[in-house]
């Protein structure tokens, strides 16, 4: 259930969204003489036990996402009944899937409460963060690891619940009450797979009715979508791409089977969010045609969690980019994802990796943007909006310079996913000898393609 939300690289634009593998002779294996299986074989044995068994799993959260959706849009139900059910349901869904949290967040909520009606002389906005990053600490030196790797992002969706709405309410002492307060942190929509939703989107379910005359056909299209990324993930990338290929596709694979994975949750909460009777507009997630054939990686962050990229960019980069200015808030914003996220060395090299990869990329294209007047900036114009003399349209080199910088955010791609492989410490979480191990084995090209980059950006710029 571990959904890593890979953070979003910010600025202020208009638009939102101790290991060593011992090698013994006896037990080496010879991967040319393994024979690729069937597709019968693979359908038999991964496609339908796959998709059965998730299809079960998941269905007591769909039941109970019907159950929420009547009570919001029932006239007899009063508010604050509303949100005691909201609660209740919600308690359910994380008893029922991963109870071993469950107190946990219930004392994450209560902390948080209480800090809201602390003065505020006494607690300003680094107090706010205390009580998420102190459970998060506790759950890190406390908990085993494979069940902490299991609940880590239950628990970071709730952090950023009690996160987002302590800062909106910071100037305000308009402060919800403990039941719409419990209700929205529990809702029992976004409890399990998120994603992340305003204490003002929870409010106006009961209010206004967002959706569409389309709605049903959507929940269908992304719950087909959710199980197609999951068959991608679990059976296709490791038929389609055998044990013995070359060490960069591998790395591809394995990139791709996390990436997909991720889809996956992301089109499952989508799927629970229409059903749940949320507007459509906030079920966009994720963008993965935009991921897997990027423009720049700074468009892959983006579109890689699009809610995790307003939180970041509205309560992480726009409030501390008045005080340290334009990098000391990338910094920031990597430096959070990587603390709510807990305390795991992979996950931060990964993130901070990304961080710097970005900053960099960005930087040089609008360099190179505005020396050529080009359309070659890690964002792209608007269509029918590019003030630059050269485009893809009437420029054969500006369209190969993206497509040189596409390819080059694909390498960085697989080497950052390759991180996240389907190795025995996938269930308890990876390590920071695995980090380096997996890095080591390909030579760490990335990073020295990016000290490269840099490189070229310092002579120039």
């Amino acid at each position: 259930m571990d959904d890593v939300e890979v953070p979003v690289f910010y600025y202020d634009e208009s638009d939102f969204v101790g290991h060593e593998y011992l090698q013994d002779a006896d037990y080496e294996y010879e991967y040319e003489d393994i024979e690729k299986e069937t597709f019968h074989e693979l359908y038999q044995y991964c496609l339908w036990p796959t998709v059965y068994d998730t299809a079960t799993y998941i269905l007591p959260l769909l039941v109970s996402t019907i159950v929420f959706r009547l009570c919001a849009g029932s006239q007899h139900i009063s508010h604050g009944t509303f949100h005691i059910l909201s609660m209740l349901i919600g308690m359910y869904n994380i008893h029922h899937y991963v109870k071993e949290c469950l107190f946990i967040l219930i004392a994450l909520c209560t902390f948080s409460y209480i800090t809201l009606h602390i003065p505020k002389r006494y607690c300003k906005s680094v107090g706010i963060f205390l009580p998420p990053l102190f459970i998060i600490a506790y759950c890190e030196f406390s908990m085993p690891p494979i069940v902490w790797h299991q609940i880590r992002s239950v628990v970071l969706t709730m952090a950023m619940k009690t996160i987002s709405i302590a800062i909106d309410k910071l100037n305000s002492n308009d402060l919800p009450n403990i039941f719409s307060y419990m209700g929205y942190t529990f809702c029992g929509v976004t409890c399990l797979f998120g994603p992340w939703i305003s204490y003002k989107d929870y409010i106006s379910i009961r209010y206004l009715n967002n959706q569409d005359k389309w709605w049903i056909m959507y929940t269908v299209q992304y719950a087909f979508l959710s199980f197609l990324f999951l068959t991608m993930s679990n059976c296709w990338t490791q038929w389609m791409v055998m044990d013995n290929s070359w060490k960069w596709l591998l790395a591809y694979r394995d990139a791709l089977s996390f990436r997909t994975s991720h889809y996956f949750i992301s089109y499952i909460a989508s799927t629970v969010l229409l059903l749940g009777g949320f507007p459509h507009v906030l079920t966009v997630i994720v963008k993965p045609l935009k991921v897997e054939f990027p423009r720049s990686l700074v468009q892959v962050v983006i579109c890689w969690n699009v809610p995790m990229h307003f939180w970041l960019k509205t309560y992480i980069f726009r409030p501390s980019i008045n005080y340290v200015g334009k990098f000391g808030a990338v910094t920031m914003t990597y430096l959070t994802s990587a603390l709510l996220h807990g305390l795991n060395f992979q996950l931060a090299a990964v993130l901070l990796s990304l961080g710097l990869y970005t900053y960099v990329e960005y930087q040089l294209r609008s360099m190179l943007a505005n020396i050529f007047d080009a359309c070659v900036a890690a964002k792209q114009c608007a269509k029918n909006k590019c003030s630059h003399a050269y485009n893809t349209q009437n420029s054969w080199w500006v369209f190969l310079t993206n497509m040189m910088f596409s390819g080059l955010s694909v390498f960085h791609l697989a080497y950052l996913g390759l991180m996240f492989d389907t190795s025995e410490l996938q269930e308890t979480g990876y390590n920071y000898i695995h980090t380096i191990e997996k890095w080591s084995q390909l030579g760490f090209a990335s990073h020295w393609v990016m000290f490269v980059t840099y490189c070229i950006y310092f002579l120039i710029r």
